[in-house]
């Protein structure tokens, strides 16, 4: 029988870890996030028009930091890893599987977005209707795989096989309880973010302050998405370490 995910519990973890444990937090990922935070700030003044060089190499940097961050939270919450040190910072294989399995589940709404903005190049007719009706039909279905198989990033963070037929048994009759966790981070981030963008149209001293404490929150609430990744990992598909590979891993 499948395990069902109590989300009231996890949640609870979540915040309660975070808040618990910011001190081993900061410690592992204050140079990572620090860079992070620093590129989150200078891409909001930066022009994409006048300087498109320098929002691709902001948004790639952005792209290869993010799995320095997200591996080293998972590891620590699944597997107690705290390295000694005082700054943690290195992009290798665990990193990198990291970021292809983000990109594949990224990849899972191409489909459905391809066929929904194709009608804009196609006759207004019955023809073009149906295209943007499956095109809708498949950016659900992309959103349905994407949240059962979010759980594979805890997976390649501890070094665990890359599974998807096992993470969709594991997750099956869980995609609301998935959706509601993810919820409980999106929701009071996005009031956040509405209430501190209002302060976007003052000066640009004003404008620096907001965008700071905005890219301040998007990173501790990402970070406690991490954590409700690895808590429901852990509940659902089991302890890290315990996974054994089979014909359907990678």
């Amino acid at each position: 029988m499948t395990a069902r995910l109590d989300v009231v519990k996890a949640i609870g973890e979540a915040y309660r870890g975070a808040w618990e444990h910011l001190g081993e937090m900061v410690r592992l990922i204050w140079l990572p996030g620090l860079l992070y935070l620093m590129l989150s700030i200078a891409s909001v003044f930066v022009d994409i028009e006048e300087q498109r060089v320098a929002a691709v190499l902001i948004n790639l940097a952005s792209l290869f930091l993010w799995p320095v961050i997200a591996v080293a939270w998972h590891r620590f919450i699944l597997l107690g890893d705290a390295p000694s040190g005082h700054f943690h910072i290195a992009f290798g294989r665990r990193e990198a599987r990291y970021l292809v399995v983000s990109v594949f589940l990224t990849l899972l709404f191409v489909p459905g977005f391809v066929l929904g903005a194709a009608p804009a190049f196609m006759p207004a007719n019955m023809t073009a209707s149906l295209v943007s009706f499956l095109g809708v039909i498949l950016v659900m279905v992309g959103i349905y795989f994407m949240v059962r198989l979010t759980l594979l990033l805890p997976a390649v963070s501890v070094g665990d096989p890359i599974n998807p037929r096992l993470v969709l048994e594991r997750t099956r009759g869980n995609f609301w309880r998935l959706v509601l966790i993810f919820a409980a981070v999106v929701l009071p981030m996005l009031l956040i973010a509405l209430l501190v963008g209002t302060l976007l149209e003052g000066s640009f001293a004003m404008r620096l302050v907001a965008v700071s404490i905005l890219s301040l929150v998007l990173i501790f609430f990402a970070l406690v998405n991490i954590a409700l990744l690895s808590i429901a990992y852990r509940e659902l598909i089991g302890p890290a370490g315990t996974q054994a590979p089979d014909n359907g891993d990678y």
